[in-house]
């Protein structure tokens, strides 16, 4: 532990290689070069948190990323099945309203295999309006569950995304339907959406900026007035597509600060998560 608090990273994908297309793989190794050894070496439960504690990072969530137009087949089946029965894995599960016609029993037939977080949704890489009708019973079940739900938002390099479905806007409608549903903005609109996405967070109490996927020195230039939205930003890396997860932390403290950094680091997310906290 690097800090008097443990240290939450909300978005990791786990190491199912064959899962993955071989874009999503080219583009991980890109971004770090032994992604690959590592997600090899680290293929259970154990030695994958531990590679994450390693590195100053005590709890994790396992994205689920059944998006096979684009990103791949993350089963969700897998994902619960991998983080069960490990303190500190917190599983993600993946629900594609084109493949999961009836997204509510999918939900249930997903939880009784083991502990579910929360549920990530894609819509550009899953080619879905988030704010359609259809999926609301959906939002209303976890909600009423408190599961917290990452979307996808902000812009992407996979051949096969469509941005019009990664606007953050599209998610005023639910963030308005469901106030005691956690939505969590993944990569908080990156690109061309980050004032849009600040200003959710700032017009909802049930919206959080995920900062997945930026590197924490431009926090600033993305986000101008950062203190003012330090209460509603969760860490996550996008590991494997990051260069050092010891580095984001490091340098996430260096910019904004201890304090501000003990509530994006942990206390955020693991109020989201209902992680107890001492």
């Amino acid at each position: 532990m690097l800090f008097d608090h443990p240290v939450l990273d909300m978005h990791v994908h786990p190491p199912f290689l064959s899962a993955y297309t071989a874009e999503g793989l080219s583009y991980a190794m890109q971004v770090n070069p032994g992604a690959l050894e590592t997600t090899m070496r680290l293929n259970e439960p154990q030695p994958f948190l531990d590679h994450f504690r390693t590195n100053g990072v005590d709890h994790i969530v396992l994205l689920a990323e059944e998006a096979p137009l684009v990103s791949g087949m993350v089963k969700s089946e897998d994902v619960v099945r991998f983080a069960a029965g490990t303190e500190g894995l917190h599983a993600f599960v993946s629900i594609n309203p084109w493949i999961d016609l009836d997204p509510v029993a999918r939900l249930e037939q997903l939880r009784s295999m083991g502990p579910v977080a929360g549920a990530k949704f894609l819509p550009s890489y899953q080619h879905f309006w988030p704010h359609e009708e259809r999926l609301f019973p959906l939002y209303a079940r976890l909600e009423e569950l408190r599961l917290p739900v990452t979307f996808h938002t902000g812009l992407s390099r996979f051949r096969g995304t469509r941005l019009k479905f990664a606007q953050p806007l599209l998610l005023d409608d639910i963030a308005s339907a469901f106030p005691e549903l956690p939505i969590l903005l993944a990569h908080a609109g990156r690109g061309d959406w980050y004032d849009e996405a600040a200003l959710l967070a700032t017009l909802h109490a049930n919206v959080y900026l995920e900062l997945s996927g930026l590197p924490p020195r431009n926090l600033p230039q993305y986000f101008p007035r950062w203190p003012e939205l330090v209460d509603k930003m969760v860490f996550g890396t996008d590991f494997p597509g990051v260069p050092s997860i010891k580095g984001n932390i490091e340098t996430l403290v260096e910019v904004i600060g201890v304090e501000a950094a003990r509530k994006v680091l942990w206390e955020n997310g693991a109020r989201l998560l209902r992680i107890a906290q001492s």
